[in-house]
């Protein structure tokens, strides 16, 4: 299971825990970064990276970085 798979499992907790104060929103933001990611069309990484970047106001190297850290398997 990959780090998106569990946070997803778990949606409800953690959308608990965002409005508690608990956990950051960026973690509801990663994952809705990472569900776009995976359903846009286009076959080339850096093209959604830029894409996404401007759509979320951050760099295309941190759209990366929130793709890979979700793809993660956690054991």
């Amino acid at each position: 299971m990959n780090r998106y798979q569990l946070l997803k499992r778990n949606e409800k907790l953690i959308f608990q825990f965002v409005r508690n104060g608990i956990l950051s929103y960026q973690i509801i933001r990663d994952i809705e970064i990472y569900e776009r990611f995976d359903e846009m069309e286009e076959p080339i990484k850096d093209v959604k990276y830029l894409v996404l970047g401007e759509q979320y106001e951050l760099s295309p190297n941190r759209i990366e970085q929130i793709i890979t850290q979700m793809n993660r398997i956690i054991n």
